[in-house]
């Protein structure tokens, strides 16, 4: 069968690309874009000097340029880079043959919209675009179309409602608390443990993190226990590193953030009931009956339950709840794009390139919810 229609999810971190009907995306790369003046033999693509994803930290002479910063793009150059590069070297597909389906971030402005659009019209040279919010994207992942959704990420995390289809935004609540805080806080955790981390070892410890550890269900209990759970740990250079409480007293963050850190770090269970709060009476039940994890940052073994009982205890006694996990939460967004651009009745919404030309800018927001 021929491709489908392309769908790009980009995040802080990373980057995902792959097409409608799959159930995850094909690729994924750094969200990340070198140049250098040098030219170097490695590098054999249609345009020397400029390193995508990984790439841009290979080499040492590399300026490298971050596509999102907290959470919103920041270079729109660095961000047509990276999805040209996934578009003709990772899906290996002519854009001008595909519509494109790119995310959007919560809290986006109206202006970044008309970027992409610009950029993947006059520079992607794509037949067709839509785009879509990521959170409603991950109700559509999950067969919803009603949901609160908190979407756990490198940079931010945020509770966004979503009714029917469409964010509330007066509920939608960020916080600074994301995955790279329990990165820096592991590192630190192991380090004054008396684990020496050389310069360079910053992956390392992510994969510590994503592989090792877990939130406790209850994290005093968890503390007296210390010492009965450890796991020997490789690491990329032959050693070895025994880990203990630091497995579950990272993740502890995303649920009591240090007060020094100021008002912008966050717990998610305040951060959900923030949101929740912020919702008409009538609403609540329903969002309460369908909280959805998504993200990078919710793949720890053991959030969804610690996270329900949180909730409860600040929640009216009786309060119906369920937070759901699903195994595709870490890529939540882009599978319902994938869904969202199979769907017979929405072939009319996607915003055709002679209609760009006629209508530019305003045609996005006649045609994109």
């Amino acid at each position: 069968l021929p491709p489908g229609q392309i769908v790009i999810d980009t995040g802080t971190r990373s980057c995902r690309a792959g097409f409608s009907g799959h159930q995850s995306p094909c690729a994924e790369i750094s969200s990340l874009v070198g140049r250098s003046t040098a030219q170097s033999p490695h590098f054999k693509k249609a345009r020397p000097g400029v390193f995508v994803g990984e790439e841009a930290l290979l080499y040492p002479d590399m300026e490298v340029t971050e596509v999102m910063q907290n959470g919103l793009i920041a270079s729109w150059e660095a961000a047509e880079n990276v999805w040209q590069h996934l578009i003709e070297h990772e899906l290996r597909v002519s854009p001008e043959e595909h519509m494109l389906l790119l995310t959007e971030p919560p809290f986006s402005s109206a202006s970044s919209r008309e970027k992409m659009a610009e950029v993947a019209f006059k520079a992607l040279h794509i037949s067709g675009l839509f785009v879509a919010p990521q959170p409603v994207l991950a109700t559509y992942a999950h067969g919803r179309t009603s949901a609160l959704v908190l979407d756990m990420g490198h940079a931010a995390m945020r509770a966004v409602p979503v009714l029917d289809g469409s964010n509330i935004a007066h509920g939608s609540q960020q916080t600074d608390m994301a995955g790279r805080c329990l990165t820096r806080y592991l590192a630190t955790l192991l380090e004054d443990a008396g684990h020496t981390l050389i310069t360079g070892m910053a992956q390392a410890v992510e994969d510590i993190k994503r592989t090792c550890c877990y939130v406790a269900i209850d994290f005093q209990r968890e503390q007296l226990r210390a010492g009965t759970n450890t796991v020997d740990c490789p690491l990329p250079d032959g050693r070895s590193l025994i880990l203990n409480k630091e497995r579950f007293q990272c993740p502890e963050l995303l649920f009591s953030p240090p007060p020094s850190w100021g008002e912008s770090y966050v717990g998610i269970p305040e951060l959900a009931q923030r949101s929740l709060e912020q919702l008409l009476a009538s609403i609540r039940p329903r969002m309460c009956s369908n909280i959805l994890l998504c993200g990078g940052s919710s793949l720890f073994r053991g959030l969804a339950r610690r996270l329900c009982n949180e909730l409860l205890g600040r929640l009216p006694p009786g309060t119906a709840m369920e937070v759901v996990s699903s195994p595709l939460r870490r890529y939540a967004a882009w599978t319902g794009g994938s869904v969202l651009a199979l769907l017979r009745n929405f072939q009319s919404c996607w915003i055709r390139r002679d209609e760009y030309s006629e209508d530019r800018p305003c045609i996005v927001y006649q045609k994109c919810f």
